[in-house]
């Protein structure tokens, strides 16, 4: 019984708490949104262009020439691409290995917030629910106190109350967008990369290969030898 008294006393201070919490969700999923924009932004990466560009280095097995044009070029797909080409003298699983391993920190540098996104657009709308019940119970029990003419009294405070919920669905919405969005630019960018990585390892597997072990076969064995 005690329990239920506190529950009621909370319950009697209205939803105005629940606003203030809305509020602040929707600064936070704000600053992850321009976050987030900004990095992607930056991110940007003329595809099509760079494999032109690549391809003929690939297919003569310039790797060294490879990899500066991978350091030199703009977004995160050529990262994995460079992680690959440091391992090519280790060969082919090795490239794949060291390949897959970046494209797993790009997509936990590239995926970060967006679960609070995702969160967020998810329950806002039963935060502002919360209110708006908080709300409802609050106008009630005005209209308990007063005497005569609580009619108007009551629409007025659940009028307020239903605020909350329409600030929920406004905080909702745009952190759905949001994080759909940036989670499919997330999978295009590790798609990309993977298209990358499988076009490495077929010049890998050709002739290009065979010729680059062959010429670093003497140095490796002037090393055993030292």
């Amino acid at each position: 019984m005690d329990l239920t008294k506190l529950m009621l006393n909370l319950a009697l201070g209205g939803g105005t708490w629940v606003l203030g919490l809305l509020i602040i969700l929707s600064i936070a999923s704000v600053a992850v949104m321009l976050e987030r924009a900004r990095m992607f932004h930056r991110g940007r990466f003329g595809e099509e262009a760079f494999i032109a560009g690549i391809e003929p280095l690939l297919a003569a097995g310039a790797w060294s020439e490879a990899a500066g044009r991978c350091q030199a070029a703009p977004g995160f797909e050529p990262q994995v691409l460079l992680a690959g080409l440091s391992q090519v003298e280790r060969g082919p699983r090795a490239a794949a290995e060291a390949m897959e391993a970046e494209r797993l920190r790009l997509g936990q540098l590239l995926g970060r917030h967006l679960g609070f996104l995702g969160t967020l657009g998810a329950n806002a709308p039963f935060i502002g629910l919360f209110g708006t019940v908080l709300g409802i119970i609050h106008a009630f029990k005005d209209l308990a106190l007063t005497d005569g003419g609580g009619g108007p009294a009551v629409m007025s405070g659940i009028a307020e109350a239903l605020v909350a919920t329409a600030v929920g669905l406004l905080v909702a919405i745009p952190a759905v967008m949001a994080y759909n969005f940036f989670h499919r630019r997330l999978h295009t960018i590790l798609e990309r990369s993977q298209r990358l990585s499988r076009i490495l390892l077929t010049y890998m597997n050709g002739p290009a290969l065979v010729e680059t072990q062959e010429a670093l076969r003497p140095r490796r064995q002037a090393g055993r030898l030292s």
